[in-house]
């Protein structure tokens, strides 16, 4: 199981550099390779200096020039190679950890549930698993890296220059503070900035999803080219607040590479000055210019990765958000689960969704094993909310709800599962065939057991399909019609053998054909089982045996199917 993370103990980046002690090794090797490279620089100065040296100032033949060119080559071949070994172990670096975090992420989301994610739209959460953890990248295999390096080869770079020319090294010394100095300010400034383009980008992911998904109802009220204007809108929102980030990286490179040209050319003066007195050789005068640009390097690689460490940082927060939400779905219990048709009691149940909306309060309800139990009353009266609980997508507030008088909260969670068949009034359905579909619930049923759940679904429909068991679904059941979907969703409920079985609206938007061949599934599933019916159907209560009526999340009274129906039918008489 995940870990939920403490919000109290720990913050983004304290988070994210905890995640990279793992990757430790590879990160290590990283800057090694780079550190090497950067080591070589060195080398490759003395060689070019004492190459030009020989050259201009004791004319050298060409023969004598070869060998030392040919060695400055190899020394640039093998610095190549060692950064691009330094480069691949800091990708690698990476991929494991937007692996790992990914991992993290699914398994957080299972763990919490539906409950769990309650006011979160889908289009944020898809881009913190996908853009988010995307965009750690940056911090770990540009940030880190090049955090080690500026440490290290510029220092190492100063010491060879001091051995050389001490006023040289006093001008690196003094003017490399203010790179990273003006790094740190800016990035001070921008993460006000990179936070709001990733608001934009979530609040433009969840608009198009929406969109896409509503398409059909804007056609059919012609309000697809009003809509398109917003998308522009909302584009043109994401594009000033990406312009802004680029302003700052802008902004940024040119503030290092004022400081590094400034360095280099005020180096360049003390060393012409000395060269002129002949107080400096030409060979340590040019390695020193040489070696000054270089000395800049990492620390204006540091300074343009200190931007991608401010956008990783972003992003963190998103991932450590999701990761620390609260755990308000799923128990822990471990006990067996009583044997034969549950009989479930709610106690004093109470469970409020966000900010106290909806819900139920103090819920007292039995239902018997071995019964068809109604969930009855109007929209928002909490009768989805029974039926989560019920089902263990969520945990009661308080109240407790018992099994065959055992408390829900102390049973095994995978037991308490496995009891259960869950048939929503829209069913899930994933791209595969109808055989995947209705083997979602029982992996290892046999080819005898599926056509039994067919029969006894009144599912006689797959037959008739191009190619039976497996005919190919689209997303969410493309290809079948409404009842079809409803009546398959049943033949997998059959297929569970399931002692418990809840159906929320298992006949609305049918036609009358359609329903009385689910009603008479209905029948036939509820042989041997406690079955929980949410219906506003006369057809589909007619089945039942007991309705429990709910008014604003409170029980309003349990009474006959019969006896409801004439309650209703004098009120539209009335």
């Amino acid at each position: 199981m995940t870990e939920r993370l403490n919000t109290a103990e720990t913050t983004p980046e304290q988070w994210l550099k905890k995640e990279c002690l793992a990757l430790r090794p590879l990160l290590l090797q990283a800057a090694g390779f780079g550190a090497v490279a950067g080591f070589l620089i060195v080398l490759q100065a003395r060689l070019l200096a004492s190459g030009c040296h020989q050259v201009i100032m004791e004319k050298a033949p060409v023969a004598r020039i070869v060998p030392l060119a040919a060695f400055a080559a190899l020394t640039v071949l093998v610095r190549t190679i060692f950064t691009l070994f330094a480069e691949r172990q800091a990708a690698a670096a990476s991929a494991s950890l937007k692996s790992r975090v990914r991992s993290r992420l699914y398994r957080r989301l299972q763990e919490l549930g539906p409950a769990g994610t309650v006011g979160e739209e889908a289009a944020p959460l898809v881009e913190t698993v996908t853009t988010a953890v995307d965009g750690l990248d940056g911090y770990i295999s540009r940030f880190l890296p090049q955090m080690v390096l500026a440490a290290a080869i510029p220092l190492c770079m100063m010491l060879f220059v001091l051995g050389v020319e001490w006023r040289a090294a006093l001008v690196l010394l003094f003017s490399a503070p203010f790179i990273p100095f003006f790094m740190i300010l800016i990035g001070k400034g921008s993460e006000a900035i990179h936070r709001r383009q990733w608001e934009q980008l979530s609040r433009m992911a969840g608009y198009l999803l929406d969109l896409i998904q509503g398409l059909p109802d804007l056609r059919m009220f012609q309000a697809a080219k009003r809509e398109a204007s917003e998308v522009a809108r909302v584009s043109a929102e994401y594009r000033h607040a990406t312009m802004a980030v680029l302003r700052i990286a802008f902004l940024s490179a040119l503030t290092l590479e004022f400081f590094s040209t400034m360095g280099t050319a005020i180096v360049a003066v003390v060393v012409g000055f000395r060269l002129l007195s002949g107080a400096l050789p030409l060979v340590d005068g040019l390695f020193v210019l040489f070696i000054a640009p270089e000395f800049y390097l990492p620390l204006r690689n540091l300074g343009l990765s200190h931007h991608a460490r401010m956008q990783s940082l972003t992003a963190a927060e998103r991932i450590f958000r999701l990761l620390s939400l609260p755990d308000v779905s799923g128990y822990q219990g471990t006990s067996a689960l009583p044997p034969g048709p549950p009989s479930i009691r709610f106690q004093s149940v109470t469970f409020r969704y966000g900010g106290n909306r909806g819900g139920i309060t103090e819920l007292d309800l039995d239902i018997p094993g071995g019964s068809i139990t109604a969930l009855a009353g109007e929209s928002g009266a909490g009768k989805t909310t029974v039926a989560r609980l019920l089902v263990g997508l969520s945990r009661p507030e308080s109240g407790r709800i018992t099994v065959n008088g055992a408390d829900l909260a102390d049973l095994s969670p995978r037991a308490w599962h496995a009891s259960i068949a869950w048939v929503p009034q829209k069913p899930f359905f994933f791209k595969g065939t109808v055989r995947e579909n209705l083997l979602l619930g029982c992996p290892s049923a046999s080819e005898e057991e599926i056509q039994t759940a067919l029969a006894d679904a009144s599912a006689d429909f797959v037959e008739r399909l191009p190619l039976g068991l497996e005919t190919p679904l689209g997303g969410g059941g493309a290809g079948l019609s409404g009842g079809e979907q409803r009546r398959l969703a049943l033949a997998r409920a059959f297929l569970r053998q399931a002692s418990l079985v809840v159906l929320d609206e298992p006949t609305a938007g049918l036609d009358a054909a359609n329903e009385e061949m689910v009603g008479n599934a209905l029948r036939r599933l509820a042989k041997g089982r406690t079955v929980l019916v949410i219906s506003h159907r006369e057809e589909t209560l007619r089945l039942v045996q007991r309705v429990a009526v709910m008014t604003g999340g409170r029980l309003q009274g349990v009474m006959t199917a019969a006896d409801f129906l004439d309650r209703v039918s004098l009120t539209e008489a009335v």
